[in-house]
């Protein structure tokens, strides 16, 4: 797991940028327990904001960084995205020696300036300030600074002084100067709270000193329960001529309703259409699951944002018309068909991602990075990922579960939270059997995803057959295995699970070793111990739960019989269980096994104990079946 996060908010990315005035940066100065465990450390960081009025902002960052050796190089890239409607404005970038002395300024030429765009954007006004600085020998210090102002008032910052694992920080501050007297939210998050000062009426400092390296541990918290962070947003907005609050979410809701404004109307011969597209269907989840695989058939997501076209999407009628758009553009066409056959649904703004995240529930304003739809009907609500052709029909999948969402319903919005998944609902299931004609080993069979491990699966049934079958062939842990066929299948009607049915050869596995036949009854589904940790510092927390069953029948060869059939049943009360059953009967062998893992926060000391457990499940896990001849 990752402890930093790098959040991206339009025209406010989180950079790291530095100082250009005189000061002493000689390695030697860098405090003792501040190199410990330490690839890089923060000398000084600063980012202040000027709210002069809401059509300017100011900020003004300066950074300085020691690299101490070739593991931090990746924290001497400078990377300052901007809007084209900013004004941006560098200092001097410099570099100093391992002694504190300054071995060059770097060129201005040296510094690119690039569009923003990546392989999912056909056109945005974000643009790239960038730098690999490289110094002559470690360790060496990097320094810089940038201003730019902006002419909107929308997010001022989530800071966090630290920019990577491994790194420590020796001053890093956040202060706003309120000259608008804008109000403002302020959240904090992590373990350790900055010192505020106020060094006049209308500015507030936030700084932090002298914090120790972080480093990674298996199964830690929440990033944000860990690395210290001031997050800020105004509740007075102005964004390319929308002004509004965000006094509360349903002001903020409000104010993004009106960025909706007439962006959801389709001409009245697609209210045709998708009421004769619908005409069949009995129920309105059948509607909504008809108009859904419409989209996905006819649309597919890029990304063209400008100004005010990071938060708006465009018109439904050219989203239609043209078959693209991003989440926004996607979701919103879909809110319009809906409403074209009567079915009330959505805009729902929300932070997606496979990572973890934070939620301040009572700092209303931009806390998203994504767009879905949210369908409340009578006894169910469907929630909708449009920018997926592969997602199944109402999958709520790992980057939008279990969080929170703002639904979009003018001065009724609201905060919701989509669904979770239990360790029952996670599942992961296979059952196969295996033959022998005494050369080669037939295996066939099926694995069934449910939950959060039906994602991937429902995504590489939909590419090709090559991607498929390389995706089976890295994903099945059986050794040496020779992939015949596979089909998948996926269902989303009550459940989403996602089937995977395969055949193999598998040589060599019923190969005799004096007399007997050792055969490992843990073909797939392996457990994997995490690592020991000494000196454990963080809580041991289990947020992903599973159920994973594994039945293999074995079809004995000729002339043998079993001679040692495994079982094992472990328990622990807070972790979960496991066991292995196997029976004989006419020449057949069933094992079934099973592991549950629990969810679960408990103190560091019992990661020890955490780590015993799944060391003992892994070895019951690894016992053999023994044949021997008759």
């Amino acid at each position: 797991m990752s402890l930093i996060i790098r959040i991206l908010l339009p025209a406010f990315l989180l950079p790291l940028c530095l100082p250009a005035y005189t000061q002493n940066y000689a390695a030697s100065l860098i405090p003792e327990e501040l190199m410990k465990n330490a690839n890089s450390v923060i000398r000084e960081h600063k980012v202040s904001y000027t709210i002069n009025s809401e059509k300017e902002v100011i900020k003004h960052q300066s950074y300085a960084i020691t690299i101490l050796n070739q593991k931090a190089d990746n924290q001497a890239v400078v990377l300052i995205p901007y809007n084209t409607a900013e004004k941006i404005s560098l200092g001097n970038f410099m570099i100093y020696d391992a002694s504190g002395k300054k071995v060059r300024t770097v060129k201005s030429s040296e510094i690119l300036d690039r569009s923003y765009v990546d392989n999912m954007s056909l056109y945005t006004d974000l643009r790239l300030k960038y730098l690999k600085a490289i110094g002559s020998a470690y360790p060496f210090t990097l320094v810089y600074s940038y201003e730019i102002k902006s002419p909107k008032l929308y997010v001022i910052d989530n800071f966090q002084p630290y920019a990577s694992e491994n790194q420590s920080v020796q001053y890093a501050e956040i202060s706003v100067t309120n000259n608008a007297q804008a109000g403002l939210h302020v959240s904090f998050s992590g373990e350790n709270q900055p010192d505020i000062s106020s060094p006049d009426a209308k500015t507030t400092v936030w700084s932090f000193r002298n914090l120790p390296s972080i480093s990674n541990e298996p199964y830690a918290p929440n990033a944000y329960d860990i690395v210290p962070g001031v997050f800020i947003t105004p509740d007075k907005l102005y964004y390319s001529g929308y002004s509004g609050s965000a006094a509360t979410w349903a002001d903020y809701g409000q104010w993004k309703t009106e960025l909706l404004s007439g962006r959801d109307q389709l001409p009245v011969s697609s209210y045709g259409k998708y009421r004769q597209l619908t005409a069949n269907c009995n129920t309105k989840t059948e509607k909504v699951r008809k108009l859904y695989k419409h989209l996905q058939s006819t649309t597919h997501y890029i990304n063209i944002s400008t100004d005010i076209g990071g938060l708006q999407p465009h018109h439904a009628a050219d989203v239609e018309n043209l078959g693209y758009g991003d989440c926004k553009d996607l979701s919103n066409f879909m809110v319009a068909m809906l409403k074209a056959v009567d079915i009330e649904a959505f805009y729902t703004a929300i932070k997606a991602g496979t990572g973890k995240y934070q939620f301040f529930m009572d700092h209303p304003g931009h806390q998203s990075n994504h767009i879905i739809v949210c369908v409340p009907l009578e006894n169910d609500t469907i929630w909708l990922e449009c920018t997926n052709q592969e997602n199944p029909f109402g999958y709520v999948g790992q980057g939008i579960d279990n969080r929170f969402a703002l639904i979009v319903d003018g001065n009724r919005s609201r905060v919701v939270k989509t669904p979770s998944y239990s360790g029952k609902s996670n599942t992961l299931t296979s059952n196969f059997r295996l033959e022998t004609d005494g050369n080669d080993t037939f295996l066939k069979g099926s694995f069934r995803f449910g939950g959060l491990f039906a994602g991937m699966p429902a995504q590489i049934s939909r590419q090709t057959m090559h991607d498929q079958q390389q995706w089976v062939i890295q994903n099945l842990e059986m050794r040496n295995f020779n992939l015949r066929n596979h089909q998948f299948r996926i269902y989303d009607f009550e459940k989403v699970y996602v089937n995977l049915e395969i055949a193999a050869d598998i040589p060599g596995l019923f190969a005799e070793n004096g007399g007997r036949i050792y055969l490992p009854l843990n073909l797939n589904n392996r457990i994997k111990v995490p690592e020991k940790v000494r000196n454990r510092k963080y809580p041991l927390v289990i947020d992903k739960p599973f159920t994973q069953t594994d039945t293999v029948t074995i079809v004995l060869p000729h002339g043998f019989i079993p001679e040692l059939m495994p079982e094992a049943n472990l328990a622990d009360a807070d972790f979960g269980h496991y066991f292995m059953k196997t029976s004989f009967n006419k020449g057949e062998i069933t094992c079934v096994r099973e592991f549950c893992l629990k969810e679960g926060r408990y103190a560091p000391e019992r990661y020890k104990d955490f780590q015993a457990f799944m060391q003992n499940v892994s070895i019951a896990d690894s016992k053999q079946l023994v044949l021997k001849k008759e």
